[in-house]
């Protein structure tokens, strides 16, 4: 799950572009319901991998703004990231299917 997430923290901002445009230009509804089904499996992902983003005890040197790392808002982020990735999935098959 730790690698897993590794990786996501690559492809997410790319995904999060790309789903931000295919929002923009008008998504089919279909691609609206399947996002929020993958918001849904990022919250779930976001509530479990949230120990493997935490750094152990003696690493713990943050600013006030890193303290509101909680395990809810590492949840909604992922369910964010996830969502967009849906949307970006449908606006690129939309696109090379033209």
């Amino acid at each position: 799950m730790a690698i897993f997430l590794w990786l996501f923290q690559f492809i997410s901002p790319i995904a999060i572009l790309l789903g931000l445009l295919y929002l923009c230009s008008g998504p089919s509804t279909m691609a609206l319901i399947v996002g929020a089904l993958s918001a849904v499996l990022g919250l779930v992902v976001g509530i479990v991998g949230w120990a493997d983003t935490v750094p152990p005890r003696w690493f713990w040197i943050k600013s006030r703004v890193d303290l509101a790392g909680s395990r809810f808002l590492t949840a909604i982020g992922y369910a964010i990231q996830f969502f967009f990735l849906a949307l970006a999935i449908f606006g690129l098959v939309e696109y090379f299917n033209q």
